[in-house]
């Protein structure tokens, strides 16, 4: 029983940083503002030669196609009046192995929180000694676990991004449609290397926040229990021996 216990505490400690950089790897991957803020401050305008309204709207289906049951991506734009596609077609190929990709990290995403959830009910519903202490220690750990890993993750970012980059493009995709060409492919222009680095430093510094708030929180309750908890007895009180402890006499 004690080996089951350590395997699922190690398990939650995993899965709390899991969880909170595919929390906001979600909405990285979902939210219009953020697409938006990489077109603004890397220029995609002028990097497509595309209206910047028309560059939004495509942002908008990319989302769509993400949450979507299409197998390709299609997206027209009109450039100079004229209405194209905006991607070819080894852009859209990859962008089906993204959709892919994407899809196994909300899966991930989803099954790490329900883990979170069976955990602290189990953690509740089973022990009956102290319950809210332990978990309070589990989460302690799993906070400072995920700053830890979280900041040697984005000093490795810092140092060395592009190595990085390319690993992570060999280790996840089983072909080369994601080496583009930033003077020609639009997929690229629209998101350069600047922008996930932007974005690979945004998640790792917010999740690890996010464990550093559940450290606080969980340190805080512990002392607050601690400071609540009755006083024990002196240690030297005199003790009396019950056979001892008749009237004089006879």
């Amino acid at each position: 029983m004690l080996i089951l216990r350590s395997l699922a505490t190690a398990l939650f400690i995993v899965a709390v940083p899991v969880f909170l950089v595919l929390s906001f790897v979600r909405i990285a991957a979902v939210e219009p503002r953020v697409h938006e803020y990489g077109f603004s401050r890397y220029d995609a305008e002028q990097r497509t030669g595309i209206d910047r309204a028309e560059i939004d709207r495509a942002a908008r289906e990319i989302i769509r196609y993400f949450r979507n049951d299409d197998e390709l991506l299609a997206i027209a734009v009109t450039v100079d009046g004229e209405e194209r596609e905006l991607f070819n077609e080894r852009e859209v190929l990859h962008m089906k192995d993204v959709k892919d990709l994407i899809r196994l990290a909300f899966g991930v995403h989803e099954l790490a929180f329900l883990y979170l959830v069976a955990f602290v009910v189990g953690v509740l519903a089973w022990n009956r000694v102290r319950p809210m202490e332990e978990l309070a220690r589990d989460v302690r750990v799993a906070g400072i676990a995920t700053v830890v890993l979280l900041v040697v993750a984005a000093s490795a970012v810092v140092v060395g991004f592009d190595a990085l980059f390319r690993q992570f493009h060999v280790l996840s995709f089983a072909n080369d449609f994601w080496q583009l060409d930033p003077k020609r492919d639009h997929l690229v222009q629209m998101y350069p290397q600047g922008f996930w680095f932007d974005v690979t430093l945004a998640v790792g510094l917010l999740a690890a926040a996010c464990g550093g708030l559940l450290w606080l929180a969980a340190f805080g309750y512990e002392r607050y229990v601690r400071r609540e908890a009755p006083e024990p007895p002196p240690t030297d009180a005199p003790v009396v021996d019950g056979d001892a402890a008749t009237e004089p006499g006879g």
